[in-house]
């Protein structure tokens, strides 16, 4: 049964790089989720221990970072929470891509929540961005209030509050940051849950060699690269020049390229195009079969299957393996798992307990996802193409080996493809795990060569060492021989998760201006009741207990609101109308108004009596800092 997945084996390929280094069971690329993990774990901590310290009032907010990062402990805490966030969306995408190139987004449930994992991770550090209160909190506010007000529900003056420092306005914000930022936390989690609830007995975590030497690399870039503040929020309308976090803000950067209504265009259509791709590469799977008349409720399928797709359940009041087909992916590991011969898997050959006509030197059983490589010149063998060496019945194997073949050449993944096979496999050979191979059977005759260690000449000397057997007294005895990186060096290991940490603020701290410096900008950002058109009409009632007093409006005056240049040149002139469905509620007016020109007028007129008119003439505009136009008391004014 063949089928191959070249992209497994190319990414194994580019992985023993790093497996050189750090062993194969311990290569950070076989550990991404797991290192995801990780960071979230160390960011959550973190971000409890600095929640302490923090005043969530917007006039203080600011401060009370500052004062927090200025005691060097709490400054690497900090640092700590904000990088180990960054590297939570790194490993992400990460393992995003690995899922992809390897083939494993086939699996619906766990594909789809990885990326609902990934945007409540934004959300997560949008809000947490946020709260800092410095200039780039203050831009990601105004951003994302901006894409937000694209929707009707949204009212388009949000954005305002957010440039004319509205502490009113953006304390309510605060809370709902804060409320927003603990419950998609605890959220995540449960989101993590279902990303491995398909998943039999899911490894969350990554080993413990591997978190010495994230939090080592994680405390060098906190040291080497602290995290800084920019200027505080209040100092100015414009946040000109912040810094940018491309790990959380790369989708803000097609805001300077293409409109908002065109962001939401982009996100829905690529968010849809990420989760629909399992559904455009689903194949047919044949699942398992249970044969259980034969089944003995031996309970070892149960505890093998990688995916939890057989259960231990009464059947015509017997015990039984029963097989969920919806949770089987047919890596037919559960086959060599039961010593009854009662599990088939459809396109996998049967037990056959008749030995082959001829002698060859060689059998050999290929993971499918193991290259089709070639053996040396002048080796007779066998081959048998297996989905998982997880699959390798013992009794395939004894077989072989007696008199069938000299000996037994195993060829699979350096990271299993379905998560145990391998490790099963190995298990049993030793004798570690039911069902055992005999103890008859020469261990000395089998050799299992990964991924990485694949060579002719590796070969070409296991059947040398076939040419002299061992006495009697040692057959059975001894571990299978596995040909893999086993050993760490731990120096090299450390310095090349430093490296790819100190890497990480590059697209950390970036700038970015969203306001061009050389223009001088106007903002409109104000509310206006406008002049009643209509009243509803009403009847007294005497029996009425309650008459109201005033007359209820039923529609309003629209606006026109006009900007020009102090030689009369037109820049804006838009109308506005009552909100509601029967125009009976406040305008709200929100436009940023780029212009060259350093002086200019704004006129609002109600359109339904002309003679109300608010004038506000020779307004100067500067390129240090916006202008706002604003109401107060019912008076257009510039805030200052």
């Amino acid at each position: 049964m063949s089928n191959k997945k070249p992209n497994h084996w190319l990414f194994q390929r580019f992985a023993g790089i790093f497996s050189k280094i750090y062993a194969s069971q311990y290569n950070p690329l076989y550990h991404l989720g797991n290192l995801a993990v990780l960071m979230f774990i160390i960011a959550c901590i973190s971000g409890i221990y600095i929640f302490l310290f923090y005043d969530i009032d917007p006039a203080h907010a600011y401060n009370s970072v500052e004062r927090l990062s200025a005691n060097p402990f709490n400054g690497v805490i900090r640092s700590m929470h904000r990088y180990s966030s960054d590297l939570l969306v790194i490993f992400i995408v990460l393992h995003f891509v690995q899922t992809l190139l390897t083939g494993k987004f086939k699996r619906i449930l766990s594909w789809v929540s990885g990326i609902i994992s990934l945007m409540v991770v934004l959300i997560i550090g949008i809000t947490g961005f946020i709260l800092v209160w410095d200039e780039k909190g203050k831009l990601i506010g105004y951003l994302t209030a901006k894409f937000f007000t694209a929707l009707p529900l949204f009212d388009p003056s949000i954005a305002g509050s957010f440039i004319s420092n509205n502490l009113e306005t953006i304390g309510g914000f605060f809370k709902v940051s804060v409320f927003g930022h603990i419950f998609f936390s605890i959220f995540l989690v449960i989101v993590l849950w279902l990303h491995v609830m398909r998943l039999a007995k899911p490894r969350v975590f990554s080993p413990r060699i591997l978190w010495i030497y994230s939090l080592i690399a994680l405390v060098v870039v906190c040291i080497v690269f602290p995290v800084k503040s920019d200027p505080s929020a209040q100092e100015r309308f414009i946040p000109y020049n912040t810094t940018f976090d491309w790990y959380y803000f790369f989708g803000y950067a097609l805001m300077k390229i293409v409109s908002v209504p065109m962001n939401w265009a982009i996100m829905l259509i690529s968010g849809t195009g990420l989760a629909l791709v399992p559904f455009f590469f689903k194949k047919k799977k044949k699942p398992a079969v249970i044969d259980l008349d034969k089944c003995d409720a031996c309970n070892i399928c149960s505890e093998d299957c990688p995916y939890g797709a057989i259960d231990m359940l009464i059947y015509k009041g017997e015990r039984k393996a029963i097989l969920d087909p919806d949770k089987c992916i047919s890596c037919g590991i559960c086959l060599a798992s039961c010593k009854e011969f009662a599990i088939t898997m459809p396109g996998m050959p049967e037990f056959n307990p008749l030995p082959l006509p001829d002698n060859k030197k060689l059998k050999v059983y290929s993971c499918s996802q193991f290259d089709d490589v070639k053996l040396p010149d002048g080796i007779t063998y066998t081959k048998q193409i297996l989905p998982c060496l997880g699959d390798l019945h013992m009794k395939d194997v004894e077989q072989s080996l007696n008199g069938q073949a000299d000996g037994v050449l195993l060829l699979g993944c350096e990271d299993c493809y379905y998560r145990y096979g391998r490790d099963l496999a190995i298990a049993r050979l030793n004798r570690k795990r039911p069902p055992f191979i005999s103890k008859k059977a020469p261990i000395n005759k089998i050799q299992l060569i990964t991924t990485n260690h694949y060579s002719e000449n590796r070969v070409t000397e296991f059947v040398e060492t076939l040419n002299n057997p061992p006495d009697d007294k040692e057959k059975g005895r001894g571990m299978l021989k596995v040909l893999d990186y086993s050993k760490t060096n731990h120096f090299l290991s450390i310095i090349i998760i430093c490296i790819f940490f100190l890497a990480m603020p590059i697209l950390s701290n970036t700038k970015l201006s969203f306001f061009n410096k050389d223009e001088n900008l106007l903002i409109l950002n104000f509310k206006y009741i406008s002049s009643p058109t209509a009243f509803m009409e009403t009847t007294a009632n005497k029996q009425m207990q309650m008459q109201s007093l005033k007359p209820v409006v039923k529609s309003r005056s629209s606006i026109q609101v006009k900007v020009s240049t102090a030689q009369g040149q037109v820049l804006f002139n838009q109308e506005y109308s009552p909100r509601g469905l029967r125009k009976d509620i406040s305008i709200f007016v929100y436009k940023e108004i780029a212009t060259l020109d350093s002086i200019v007028n704004v006129e609002v007129k109600e359109t339904a009596f002309p003679d109300k008119v608010q004038l506000l003439k020779n307004i100067k505009l500067s390129k240090m800092d916006g202008t706002i136009i604003s109401f107060t008391d019912g008076q257009i004014q510039q805030l200052k």
